[in-house]
């Protein structure tokens, strides 16, 4: 049965996607900041814990906004709204970012009670120490599930150049949270999707009059595939 999908919601989605992976990437570098101070035994603040769960918080609600909400689990029954039913690899992201948001919550509660209350006796600032400790340990687990779940999520946007222009301009940002090349991200999305990719995003930012956003990306398409004749061509056209 077809989805009943709002106007407003259709035009949104790309920009959401966009603005999710834009927060989610900079989540990942946060919080591998903060577990590698953590971990080295400096004092992270709950500022930057509190700061990790607004950008996490935001994340959440703007998935929220284009994906029906999965309120039974067990019977598999999603809100009635006049958004997208999230299929399972979605579903999955979605289900990473909401525990991402609460065990971020928790841990940011934890910090405040040992960065602003007193501890009546030892054992009990070890009981909250132990517990933060326990909580950036899942927060780790679940940002490295996440970065598995981006690549088959990132599928389903193949076709869509405004998720593929970010990923095209944000290449060195994009692998380096990644940890893989992004021709290699690219070949997933099927053959010949490297050059693909490229033409359609240049072409994208031609009809929209970015012409010098339209050349960066045409010379960064030439190094990868410096034979293809369609990209030389639209070179000498608008270069």
């Amino acid at each position: 049965m077809m989805e009943n999908i709002s106007a407003y919601i259709q035009a949104r989605k790309s920009w959401s996607i966009k603005n999710v992976l834009a927060n989610y990437f900079k989540a990942i570098n946060l919080y591998a900041n903060i577990h590698r101070e953590y971990h080295a035994g400096k004092d992270v603040s709950f500022d930057k814990l509190r700061q990790l769960s607004v950008i996490l918080y935001s994340i959440k609600e703007e998935l929220h906004l284009i994906y029906r909400r999965l309120q039974d689990p067990r019977k598999n029954l999603f809100e009635k709204a006049n958004k997208y039913t999230p299929n399972q690899v979605e579903l999955s992201f979605i289900n990473n970012v909401g525990l991402l948001f609460h065990k971020a919550m928790v841990a940011r509660e934890l910090k405040y009670m040992l960065e602003y209350y007193e501890t009546e006796a030892e054992e009990d600032y070890l009981e909250v120490k132990k517990s933060l400790d326990d909580y950036m340990q899942r927060l780790l687990a679940l940002f490295d599930k996440g970065i598995s779940i981006i690549q088959p999520f990132l599928r389903n946007f193949q076709e869509d150049v405004i998720v593929l222009s970010f990923i095209l301009e944000n290449s060195r940002y994009v692998e380096s949270v990644l940890g893989v090349e992004l021709e290699s991200l690219l070949k997933e999305f099927g053959d010949g999707a490297v050059h693909s990719a490229y033409i359609k995003v240049s072409r994208y930012f031609i009809d929209s009059g970015w012409l010098d956003r339209a050349k960066k990306v045409l010379y960064d398409a030439l190094k990868l595939d410096p034979g293809n004749e369609e990209i030389r061509d639209m070179l000498v056209q608008y270069g």
